[in-house]
């Protein structure tokens, strides 16, 4: 037994992963805390997963399967104003509920699971989802109007330049009006003083 134990703290916690314990779930458990404590959510998540494969009694595995989804929303990595990003989001936030609720921990639907305080954590994960959404519907909407402002500037800008092209014909009819105006009236003035000179040397 000396000789076990010795093996172990060299080994480390790791190790008793790999020995036979009646309840061989609490090792795994046991060594996913340490790792969340780490900060290494993903070794922690494969801990817990196998500790959920050691058959643990109902009210331990509620345990497990809430420092499990906590692990997983420990792994978010949210930029807001990404929108992949945030879906990303979204769907590990939504699997750490699936987690919560595979096995009644929590309920899918409504707060009828066994544990309470996987019922709480399954509320503030679905509430971080809907404002998620919620951030999602308003860069939409954003784009959209966006998008419409874009659209109207340009038709503005389009009704500016065929505004100023009809002006410019305006303008130039007009001038080409008083061209020709000018060219009669000079027409006239040549006629009336030929008549005139004419008609002193009758």
């Amino acid at each position: 037994m000396i000789i076990i134990m010795e093996t172990i703290k060299k080994l480390g916690a790791k190790s008793l992963t790999y020995f036979n314990f009646p309840e061989s779930y609490i090792a795994n458990y046991n060594y996913g805390n340490i790792l969340y404590q780490k900060e290494k959510y993903e070794e922690a998540i494969e801990e817990y997963k196998k500790a959920l494969k050691g058959f643990p009694p109902k009210e331990k595995e509620c345990s497990i399967r809430i420092n499990y989804a906590l692990a997983i929303c420990k792994t978010v990595k949210l930029d807001e104003s990404d929108k992949e990003s945030i879906e990303n989001a979204i769907e590990l936030y939504e699997s750490a509920i699936d987690v919560l609720t595979e096995k009644g921990c929590a309920n899918k639907n409504d707060n009828l699971g066994h544990s309470e305080k996987a019922e709480t954590l399954k509320k503030d994960i679905q509430d971080e989802i809907n404002r998620l959404k919620q951030s999602k519907n308003n860069q939409n909407q954003n784009n959209e109007n966006k998008d419409e402002n874009n659209n109207d500037e340009e038709q503005k800008n389009e009704l500016d330049e065929q505004t100023q092209a009809i002006e410019k014909q305006i303008q130039d009819l007009k001038e080409q009006a008083i061209k020709e105006e000018r060219a009669v009236e000079d027409k006239y003035k040549y006629r009336n003083s030929e008549f005139n000179k004419n008609k002193k040397n009758w």
